[in-house]
């Protein structure tokens, strides 16, 4: 799992359950897509040693608002080719940015635009991607979301991981 605190926050018991075998959490918190790109970049003989079958990838939220969506998508871009060099036989899954902000709505046209390319390109990207705005309530405050509406609650890992099951394909 690559990603930023979303990931990082995932409960290991929640994310055990994943179908995917043994799970590496590499999500740090505060990352911006060009964080991860970097850690791989700077540790790739030591992540070579990792052979996954599966990859999950949550990271874009803490970009949403401070790059145009358009270098958000570049930036997936490198990301997910640094991703399948390094890992040429895992399955890169990519979930959606989340919905966020007060009644859903933070950055909503951009989250949108950011999804909806990761969708119609992910073939060219070399994924398979994962929907999970479901996970939002629709109204705030949502139960699935902390108070900051951006972090998760137990709750809300729990959807998560149903949502992120089901895009992987595992009972």
């Amino acid at each position: 799992m690559l990603g930023d605190s979303l990931v990082e926050a995932w409960p290991k018991d929640l994310s055990a359950t994943l179908g995917a075998g043994v799970v590496a959490n590499l999500g740090v918190g505060r990352d911006r897509i060009q964080n991860t790109l970097w850690f791989i970049e700077h540790d790739r003989e030591r992540l070579r040693q990792i052979k996954p079958k599966t990859i999950v990838v949550l990271v874009g939220t803490n970009n949403i608002y401070l790059d145009k969506p358009c270098g958000v998508m570049e930036s997936y871009r490198k990301l997910f080719g640094e991703i399948r060099s390094l890992w040429p036989g895992g399955t890169i899954y990519s979930i959606h940015i989340l919905p966020r902000g007060e009644q859903m709505k933070g950055a909503a046209d951009n989250i949108a635009y950011v999804n909806s390319e990761l969708s119609r390109r992910s073939r060219e990207l070399g994924i398979r991607t994962i929907d999970a705005s479901s996970v939002a309530c629709g109204t705030t405050p949502c139960a699935n979301y902390k108070g900051d509406l951006l972090h998760l609650t137990p709750p809300g890992y729990e959807v998560l991981t149903r949502i992120t099951r089901q895009g992987i394909g595992s009972p």
